[in-house]
């Protein structure tokens, strides 16, 4: 064996090794982690006040019917703010429609973002400031809630001290591509991310997301709030990692009893979702990027090119060990999170998706010098300099007034 082929056969066989910490987190991860439609559902007099705080931009088509859904929810202590962030179409009419017929819901109308915010955090940050609620919701308008399920998360929480939980959907695909791109992600985080690393305290690993994200108000009024995440790309993250530096206690649980949405109709929908936030995902850091994404087809592919090596004995046996782990964790997974089986066992060709999308929001974002959203630029140099130095970055101020429209005046009382 020469040293290049030595080299190869060491490459593989540390990608097969890699397997190992893959089974053992994710056998850790299934025993430890929540099912939450096996949330006890307890009976009790009242009830916290939950804010429901939904940003919504330009989505007039499936808005009303997300709306009504979430308005017909059995939680009994229910507010929900909708924060129309700029919509050109149809979103603010649907959004002040229904709430002229429940009192429930409250629409807040941003026409203006203010320099040195992205447009999401602000929407956040504004539902936050309108909201009234001791426990906080950051949800889509277009994810789908069981009956039930905010009551066992809110109870979760009160009876373990939790103040912010992360429960991860069931993600529905309208084809097999984006199938087993949500198999892919599932798995990852389910048998990558360490939950009990999440829960300790001392440690610099938080989990966050933006399809059901529950937080405790005292725990958010603790921090320096939504606007220190104000040019946070990757906002549903920091923002866990900041209320953990905090002091607040976190956790994951699997929600795919009671969570779902369709995430992207497509790949190539999924492929230009990505461009906004798969080169922030690495902070900016191209070598960091391409590490990740080496890595990652590495994992899974190295089981499949090891068992291809008729003239190297051991690594076959390694790779053929490692494709075994590789196909159970994927089966087990998919079946424990009630996704497809077919789809979970394509990851290799999952992976070379996913790469393939952050890598292009990377050169995009690199040739533009800038990040484009919804219309609106964000200059690359200022991204970077808020993720260097943002804590120490003066706040811009909002603009004189508030939209006469709006639910009230920015930083009016609670």
């Amino acid at each position: 064996m020469d040293i290049l082929a030595g080299i190869g056969a060491g490459v593989l066989a540390a990608g097969c090794g890699c397997w190992i910490y893959v089974l053992l987190t994710a056998a850790h991860n299934l025993r430890r982690m929540r099912r939450v439609e096996t949330v006890p559902l307890p009976e009790r007099a009242g009830w916290p006040r939950v804010s429901v705080v939904i940003p919504a931009c330009n989505e007039g088509e499936s808005l009303g019917a997300a709306l009504r859904e979430h308005l017909r929810g059995t939680y009994p202590n229910l507010e929900i703010i909708l924060v129309n962030d700029r919509s050109t179409d149809n979103t603010g009419e649907i959004a002040d429609a229904l709430a002229r017929s429940d009192p429930r819901l409250r629409v807040v109308h941003v026409r203006e973002l203010p320099e040195g915010w992205l447009g999401k955090v602000h929407a956040l940050h504004r539902g936050v400031l309108e909201s009234a609620g001791e426990w906080l919701l950051f949800m889509d308008a277009d994810v789908h809630v069981a009956p039930g399920t905010l009551e066992r998360v809110v109870a979760w929480c009160e009876t373990r001290g939790l103040d912010q939980v992360l429960l991860l959907p069931r993600l529905e695909a309208a084809n097999l591509g984006m199938g087993m791109v949500n198999a892919f992600l599932v798995r990852s985080a389910a048998a990558l991310m360490p939950v009990w690393a999440v829960e300790h305290p001392r440690l610099k690993v938080a989990a966050g997301g933006g399809v059901f994200c529950l937080l405790r108000r005292e725990a958010l009024d603790r921090t320096p709030g939504m606007a220190r995440l104000r040019l946070e790309v990757i906002d549903d993250a920091a923002l866990a990692y900041l209320l953990k530096a905090y002091g607040a206690r976190g956790t994951v649980i699997n929600g795919s009893g009671g969570v779902s949405l369709c995430w992207y109709r497509s790949l190539g929908a999924f492929t230009r979702g990505l461009e906004k936030n798969g080169f922030a995902a690495a902070r900016y850091n191209l070598p960091a990027l391409a590490a990740a994404c080496l890595f990652l087809i590495l994992l899974d592919w190295a089981p499949l090119l090891a068992l291809a090596q008729p003239a190297v004995p051991w690594l076959r046996a390694a790779g053929a060990a490692a494709l075994t782990v590789q196909v159970g964790v994927s089966v087990v997974v998919a079946r424990w999170t009630r996704g497809r089986i077919l789809p979970a066992l394509l990851s290799p060709l999952a992976v070379l998706v996913m790469s393939f999308a952050l890598l292009r929001s990377a050169a995009l974002t690199l040739r533009r010098g800038e990040i484009v959203w919804r219309g609106t630029e964000y200059p690359l140099s200022l991204l970077r300099e808020f993720m260097r130095n943002g804590k120490n970055m003066p706040l811009p101020p909002e603009p004189d007034g508030a939209p006469a429209d709006a639910a009230g005046p920015e930083g009016s009382p609670r």
